[in-house]
């Protein structure tokens, strides 16, 4: 059987008075825009790069990338590391928050520190095992693994989006899985008396008073940070007995809860009246329940650094995280007996990642068995 001629491999097209090309290859269709109009000279520069495809194609050499026939300017092969981390970043940009973003452009800086203008498909395994090294003398291994599972994720869209070639192995994802995490240690909750000698602190003092609401509101209901600084008077029923928490708000952006989950969760006495005498009568559904003290949303970053440092000092108890109000719900009352999974329920957790991480915590933890006594 005769071999195919270039030009019966590779057609020249006219679509909207521009020229494409058009092939079949093992059975795909392929299709090459390029932005000329069609004319006598484009006619012929078309003709040569459709010579140059039906030759690849014969000699097995043939770019599934597309990128060898595009104009330079168009060749996704050309970006650097930095530069494809960037693309990846604008592809995400809809879905990402104002922190996330963030994250990426410090990933996509740190890759032209450490690589300049290295060509992102040929970072291997030992480039990266390079920049892991880079980003370990800056950050704790956690943090180490969250920035090479991005890396990870934005090399399979680059290969999937044919930015990169499949043949190429993702060199993060070996360098990802040898690094090894040292296990997180586990909250420490506050104890009763640290909890009320916490909120003595806030109810006492001059200028944090504020406060003390939204901490005791935290301690009852083990809400976490976001969820309750965006908490509105919408979200509570008429007697704020019930309370639905779907939204959060952090660092200036409102959004879904952390696993996207909505839950109701029914109030105590003691936070219905909290809520009750907060609200009064003249209230609005929008409102926020715990505004800051000049209006407008609280800030998680500043109450931490600048408040509850200096009530947890002034009390003398020892410095934990706020987050820890919600370790400390959750512990105590697994130690009080309850069901795991309503405890889940109510805070918005996986009832396994709540074992995982909680039920370690409690002081009445499970001892071997003296059976031969």
């Amino acid at each position: 059987m005769p071999r195919k001629s270039s030009k019966e491999l590779v057609k020249v097209q006219s679509s909207n008075g521009r020229l494409r090309l058009y092939w079949l290859y093992e059975g795909k269709a392929y299709y090459l825009y390029l932005g000329l109009p069609d004319g006598v000279t484009a006619r012929n520069v078309a003709t040569s790069k459709a010579a140059t495809i039906a030759n690849d194609i014969i000699s097995n050499n043939f770019d599934r990338t597309l990128n060898k026939y595009k104009p330079d300017d168009q060749r996704t092969d050309r970006l650097n590391a930095s530069e494809l981390m960037e693309r990846f970043t604008d592809s995400k940009r809809s879905s990402l928050d104002t922190q996330t973003l963030t994250k990426y452009k410090i990933i996509a800086d740190h890759l032209s520190e450490v690589f300049k203008n290295k060509l992102a498909h040929d970072i291997n395994e030992t480039h990266a095992e390079k920049f892991k090294q880079f980003l370990l003398e800056r950050q704790k291994p956690i943090t180490v693994r969250d920035r090479l599972s991005v890396l990870k994720s934005c090399w399979n869209w680059a290969i999937k989006q044919k930015m990169l070639r499949e043949s190429n192995p993702n060199p993060w994802a070996e360098v990802l899985s040898a690094l090894k995490v040292p296990p997180k240690a586990r909250p420490k909750p506050f104890t009763k008396q640290e909890c009320l000698a916490i909120l003595e602190g806030f109810r006492n003092h001059p200028h944090y008073c504020h406060y003390a609401d939204y901490v005791e509101f935290m301690f009852l209901t083990g809400c976490r940070p976001g969820e309750a600084i965006g908490l509105q008077w919408k979200h509570l029923s008429d007697d704020c007995s019930v309370m639905w928490i779907g939204e959060s708000f952090v660092r200036g952006t409102r959004k879904d809860t952390k696993n996207e989950k909505a839950r109701y969760v029914k109030l105590s006495q003691r936070v219905q009246e909290i809520l009750l005498n907060r609200r009064g009568s003249q209230w609005k559904d929008e409102a926020l329940v715990f505004p800051a003290p000049k209006g407008g949303p609280m800030n998680d970053n500043n109450f931490c650094k600048r408040v509850w440092k200096a009530i947890l000092q002034s009390v003398k108890v020892p410095y934990r995280k706020p987050y820890t109000t919600r370790s400390t719900l959750i512990s105590h009352w697994l130690q009080n007996g309850e069901n795991p999974v309503v405890i889940a329920q109510s805070t918005g957790h996986d009832v396994k990642v709540l074992l995982d991480s909680y039920a370690g915590i409690v002081i009445h933890q499970p001892k071997t068995h003296d059976f031969l006594s």
